[in-house]
This record gives structure tokens, C-alpha cells and sequence, in this order.
């Protein structure tokens, strides 16, 4: 395991009490929890604003700190060389020790732990992750590093949202659109484009969206807009001249550029983890990387100051066409816009790699202005004139085009570059080139730059909900004890003996330090006793027993366990922990019955989460429903007995033989089971067990 993956693992927190109780009042008095939903999301989108405001002012005075003379290309040309190389590695000095010993997910450019957060920990992100992630990438970024806002304020803003989802006791699906809501309202504040901070969360980060959930992406990113707007104005983040397509036929270079630009985005990709690749060998603590890395990005700057920092100086020249530091509109020009493309590259991988945090939204933009820039020239020189538009156009359109190819997000791309210039003439060539840069980019890299941090951990990113059942469930979770063993020099008459009273075919043979050797099966002794009865009084069960030719350790996955049971046709797999010690058994009825069971519970719970066809009824289930292996599915009215006590008080599993899969509440709305909550009156439980046990449930309900 990688240092900067330690914090990967995760035991949920016990759910606060006293803020469940605060959300239920909240949610009675605002009318329902859908309503308290939004609330929470316009509170997200205030933090949201005054967070990328506090991020933004944070940044600007390092700078001011570390660079007297400005971080502009021209006070960089003619500063001394210490004061660019310095800098950059006194920021490596400080974040490099503060993420390593406070919260390593802060780590990087933030948006891959956010979006882990949803998929593994149920979006639960530790609320120490939203300070020590502003303050190491204002460091980081005000220094000089070759990275950008979007990534950092993402993850502050989800990690505020999980807290506050948190404290109100908010699990699940609700918990994560928190996150996306706070993911949401810091993208859209920083860069003034709320339609394209609600697309991010429900692509990037959520991966899905319904109305549901997108009610309150859009208020967080709404309210988090005007916000910005109000203390910094409503104006594009950069300014771009008017555009007009030339030609339809003009439509074919924008294809060509479309591949240009998923060739960079891949580029992009294999160049940030090869460095962080290479950053990983280094054999010096991980809290010291980031001062060599530093130094690194300042010797850069001396030779193209353009890669120092976020980089949106750069783009703006290249956008307005105007540059004293490039001969732009020459083959000259144009050269050297591919080679600042390549130096970005490293400048970034090394920066995240040697242990930086910050975004690489900002350098997608940055190295799309650039190809796009040098494209431009190019066509211009080649093509008549009057039949193509200018350098600046194919610059807006290769940035948008460079996102969706590093990110797999084509709509968040196209939206984003539309709401960063505010020009809805280029749309049409800018849909066409992100789309096929995109697809381009998923032939030639079949993860995005998001995904792939993750995939390298292991993390199982778009596996579907069935295949999670089977990765996520261990077989610690469904170990049986195994009753009767028997040692190696137990004699034959004595194991015929054992094997009768025994009820289960198979009896594991273990010698004194409870090592497994094998199993005799009842198959076996039959034979013997049928074919051998004279060798009853000389056998032992080491001489009859059979290998086991397979074993599972508490830590294996039910997959593991499918898999033994398809290869070795057996219906029960002996548990054995490290040292070969046998401490249980697993059968195969028991994983396809959990398998089940969580088949129904998830499917129930999402169900009546999911319903978007009459937001305002309750969904409506049968009282009973007979399943086809005997058991019953029902709504039971919590009432009786069954107020203010708690599911792990009741044990309905141990007593009755019944599952609490979901836990409807007062306005309809279906959750998790939480085990310590206490139930409340009017809420109903939907369980599944026998019809006996459900019906010794409802009596306790009546009691």
C-alpha cells in the first residue's frame, strides 16, 4: 500500500444522535425531508461561495508573499533566479510535512478521494480534509505549483458537505448528494459557471443523476453563483473575440483538432502517473518530495515562466492573440506553444507527484489553449484566406476538447468552456470537437485521469451493484463454526461412530494446534464399511480422509468464494487464517442467500429513493409479498414495543429469524437501516424473513 493510501481505509463513524433528532424536527417543520434536502444544499452553496472567495484570497496572499514582484511572465523574466526557484520549493517544504502528518487524501488534485468517497465509504469524507486541503493547495498554488483551483475547492466543498450530512445523520444516497452538492457549489463559485458545476457532480462525481438528486446540485450551485458574483463580479472567466463559422465545411478541421486533443488528453493522463510513478522510487520520506519537486518547477520557470502557477495569464494571451514573451501567428510560434504543451505536462505530474495538491482542470485548459493556439497557426498558414476562422477560435475549442479527453466528460467540457467565455457561436464546432476527443481518448485510455488514480488502488470503479455485493462482503461475514472435528489417529470405528451422530456429510480433520489436514465424508466411510468392514479396527481418519482442495481466510471476498465453488464443485469451503489454522466453514447456500437478501434490501431501498414519477406520494408496497423460497416480504408499522427501542436492541435477526432491509420514515422516504437509531412512531420497517418470524415482528408492534 502506497503512503498516501492509508487513509483508504475506513470504519464508518457511529451516526450522531442528537443531529438525527435535529434533522427529523427540521424535516417536520420545513415539510418532509426532500424539502430539508434543499435546505441543506443552499447552506452548502453559501459555504461553497464564501469557500472558493476564502480559497481564492488565501492564494493571492502567498503569492504576495513568496513572489514581492508578482507571479506575472514578466516580472518572472527579470526577477533574480532564487526568487523563482526558491519559492515553489519553500511551498513543497510546507505542504509536503502538513498533508503527510494531518490528512494524506488531501494529497494530489482531490477529485479522485471524492469521488472513492462515494463509491467505497458511502460518502463519508473526514471533516479535517476541507482545512488541511485549503490550506496546503493555497500553499502549493500561491508558490508557484503547476496546478489549478477546480480540483481543491471540489474536495472542500465535498468534504464540508459530508460533514454536514454527517451531523444530521445523513447516510447513503442522501449523504453522497451532499457531497456532490458541495462538489458542485465550489466548482461553479470558482469558476462563475453554475450549470457546469451541477453537470460536474452528477457526471464526474455521482456518475448518475435524477431529479432527486438533481434539485439539490442545482440549488448549492445556484446560490454558491451569486455568491461569487455578488463579491466578484458577474463577468467570463476569460475574455474571447467574437466568433462565426467561416464555412460548414470549416467543421472537418475541428475533427481533426478533436483527435489532436484527445492524443494530448491521453498524454496528459500516462504522463501524470508515469511521474508519479517515478516520484514513488525516491528514497527519501514522502513529506520531503515536495521541496526537490519545488525546485524543479522553479529551474522550469526560469526557461517558461508560463508553467508557474495556475497558468490563466498564459491562456488569456493566447485567447486575445496578444503575447510579448511568444512570436505567435509564425512556425516559430507555434512551436513553441507545443513545447510549453509538453513542459505543462511534466511541470504538473511533478508538482502532484512529488506530493502538491491542487487541480488538473486548469492545466487541461492551459495545454488546450496551447495546442489549440499552435492548430490555429498552422491552418491559418495552410488554408486560404477568409476560409478559416483565427488561432484564438480553435484555442476556445481545443480547451474544452483537452478537458473531455483527460476526464471522459464531454458535457461538463463543453458546458464549462461555454460558461467560461460566455460566446454561444463557438458551441456548435466546440460539441463537435469535445465529443470526439472523448471518444477518442476512452479507445486509447479506457480510464479518465479521475479514474485511474483509483483503479491503480484497486478501487472497483463502475462495477454494478450486484458485483459490489460479492467484492465488498468478506468471508468473515458469513463464517459458521464448524462443530465436530476430528483428529488424524481417531480410529475408524470410533469416526463410522461420529459420522452417524453427525448430521452434516463432511467432519474436518485437525490435529492439536487446530491445523486443518483434510475431511472425511460420509461417502467415504459408507464405502469402507460396505467393502472393508475388517479394516475398521486398523484405520484411523487420516487414512480415509480426503484433502481439501480449497480454502478461503476470513479476509476473502464472497467472489473468491464463487469462484472456488464453480472450479471445485463443493458445497462448503473450509476458513483457515494465516497461520493454516481451520476456524470456521462458508457454504455456498449461505453466499447465494446473502446474495439474495441484499439483492432485495438494495433493490427496495432504491427503489423507493429512486421514484421519480410522483415525488410527493409515498411510495406504496404490499403488505405482504410471498418470494418463491418460502419467506415473505412485508411493511411492518413501528408501534407497540417497537417505539424507542433500537434494531440492535431487538436483534430480529437472532430471535425471529427476520432482516430489517429499509427503514421507511414519515414522509415515505426509504433508508438504511441504521442498527443504533432508536424507531420512532409512524415510521415502518421493511423486512424479509419466514411468515412466522414476521408475524411474531408485527406482535410486537401490537404489544
Amino acid at each position: 500500500m502506497k503512503a498516501d493510501d492509508t487513509n483508504s481505509l475506513h470504519v464508518a463513524p457511529p451516526r450522531p444522535r442528537a443531529g438525527i433528532r435535529l434533522e427529523h424536527r427540521l424535516s417536520r417543520l420545513l415539510g418532509g425531508q426532500t424539502v430539508f434536502l434543499l435546505a441543506l444544499a443552499a447552506v452548502l452553496g453559501v459555504a461553497g461561495g464564501y469557500g472558493a472567495i476564502l480559497f481564492r484570497l488565501l492564494i493571492q496572499a502567498v503569492n504576495h508573499i513568496v513572489f514581492p514582484g508578482g507571479i506575472g511572465i514578466d516580472p518572472l523574466r527579470t526577477a533574480p533566479w532564487f526568487s523563482v526557484v526558491l519559492p515553489p520549493a519553500i511551498g513543497g517544504l510546507i505542504v509536503g510535512p502538513l498533508v503527510y502528518f494531518t490528512a494524506r487524501e488531501a494529497r494530489g488534485h482531490g477529485v479522485p478521494e471524492v469521488i472513492d468517497a462515494c463509491i467505497n465509504r458511502g460518502g463519508q469524507i473526514r471533516p479535517r480534509v476541507a482545512l488541511v486541503k485549503i490550506m496546503a493547495s493555497a500553499f502549493c498554488i500561491g508558490s508557484g505549483g503547476s496546478v489549478g483551483r477546480e480540483g481543491p475547492i471540489v474536495q472542500i466543498g465535498s468534504a464540508v458537505g459530508s460533514s454536514l450530512g454527517q451531523f444530521f445523520g445523513l447516510a447513503g444516497e442522501r449523504l453522497k448528494t451532499m457531497v456532490a452538492a458541495g462538489a458542485a457549489a465550489g466548482l461553479a463559485a470558482t469558476f462563475n459557471a453554475p450549470i457546469a458545476g451541477v453537470l460536474f457532480a452528477t457526471e464526474i462525481i455521482l456518475g448518475r443523476g435524477s431529479a432527486r438528486t438533481f434539485s439539490p446540485l442545482i440549488v448549492s450551485s445556484v446560490i454558491a453563483t451569486v455568491v461569487a458574483r455578488h463579491h466578484l463580479g458577474n463577468y467570463p472567466a476569460f475574455g474571447v473575440a467574437p466568433y462565426a463559422l467561416v464555412s460548414p465545411w470549416e467543421l472537418l478541421l475541428y475533427v481533426l483538432l478533436g483527435a489532436v486533443c484527445a492524443l494530448v488528453g491521453v498524454a496528459f493522463i500516462k504522463g501524470l502517473y508515469a511521474l508519479e510513478d517515478l516520484w514513488e522510487r525516491v528514497p527519501l520520506p514522502q513529506y520531503t518530495w515536495g521541496v526537490a519537486g519545488g525546485a524543479i518547477i522553479g529551474a522550469l520557470a526560469l526557461w517558461l515562466p508560463q508553467v508557474l502557477g495556475v497558468g490563466y495569464e498564459h491562456i488569456e494571451e493566447v485567447l486575445a492573440w496578444r503575447s510579448s514573451h511568444l512570436p505567435l501567428g509564425t512556425a516559430a510560434g507555434a512551436g513553441l506553444l507545443l513545447v510549453v504543451v509538453a513542459v505543462k505536462i511534466f511541470a504538473t505530474g511533478t508538482t502532484i507527484g512529488s506530493g502538491g495538491s491542487g487541480g488538473i482542470f486548469a492545466p487541461s485548459l492551459f495545454m488546450g489553449a496551447s495546442v489549440g493556439g499552435a492548430f490555429g497557426t498552422l491552418v491559418n498558414r495552410v488554408m486560404p484566406a477568409g476560409t478559416a476562422a483565427g488561432p484564438p477560435a480553435y484555442a476556445t475549442v481545443a480547451m474544452g476538447a483537452v478537458v473531455a479527453a483527460a476526464t471522459h466528460a464531454p458535457l461538463q467540457a463543453i458546458l464549462i468552456v461555454f460558461e467560461l467565455t460566455d460566446r454561444h457561436t463557438i458551441i456548435l464546432p466546440l460539441m463537435l470537437s469535445c465529443i470526439l476527443s472523448a471518444v477518442m481518448a476512452m479507445w486509447l485510455s479506457r480510464e479518465s485521469i479521475y479514474t485511474l488514480k483509483l483503479i491503480r488502488r484497486g478501487s472497483r470503479i463502475g462495477a454494478t451493484r450486484e458485483s459490489e455485493i460479492m467484492s465488498e462482503t468478506h468471508v468473515r461475514d458469513l463464517t459458521r463454526p464448524v462443530g465436530e472435528t476430528l483428529s488424524p489417529d481417531t480410529r475408524l470405528d470410533e469416526v463410522v461412530d461420529r459420522v452417524v451422530e453427525h448430521r452434516h456429510p463432511e467432519i474436518y480433520v485437525i490435529d492439536d494446534t487446530g491445523s486443518l489436514h483434510g475431511l472425511v465424508h460420509i461417502e467415504d466411510v459408507a464405502t469402507i464399511l460396505r467393502d472393508a468392514e475388517d479394516l475398521q479396527a486398523v484405520l484411523v481418519a487420516a487414512d480415509v480422509m480426503r484433502h481439501c482442495i480449497g480454502s478461503v481466510s476470513p479476509e476473502d471476498t464472497l467472489e473468491r468464494c464463487l469462484t472456488l465453488f464453480s472450479q471445485r464443485q463443493v458445497k462448503h469451503l473450509p476458513v483457515v487464517n494465516e497461520q493454516g489454522l481451520l476456524i470456521g466453514r462458508i457454504s455456498r447456500a449461505d453466499v447465494i442467500g446473502h446474495y439474495n437478501r441484499e439483492i432485495l434490501r438494495r433493490d427496495a431501498v432504491l427503489r423507493f429513493d429512486d421514484d421519480d414519477d410522483d415525488d410527493d406520494q409515498p411510495a406504496k408496497i404490499e403488505e405482504r409479498v410471498h418470494l418463491a423460497d418460502g419467506d415473505v416480504k412485508a411493511e411492518i408499522a413501528v408501534a407497540g414495543s417497537l417505539v424507542g427501542r433500537t434494531l440492535r436492541d431487538l436483534d430480529l435477526r437472532a430471535r425471529f429469524g427476520v432482516s430489517v432491509y429499509a427503514i421507511r420514515d414519515r414522509e415515505g422516504e426509504s433508508t438504511f437501516p441504521d442498527p443504533g437509531r432508536p424507531l420512532v412512531d409512524g415510521e415502518a420497517l421493511e423486512v424479509y424473513g419466514s411468515t412466522d418470524g414476521v408475524d411474531e415482528v408485527r406482535r410486537l408492534a401490537t404489544e
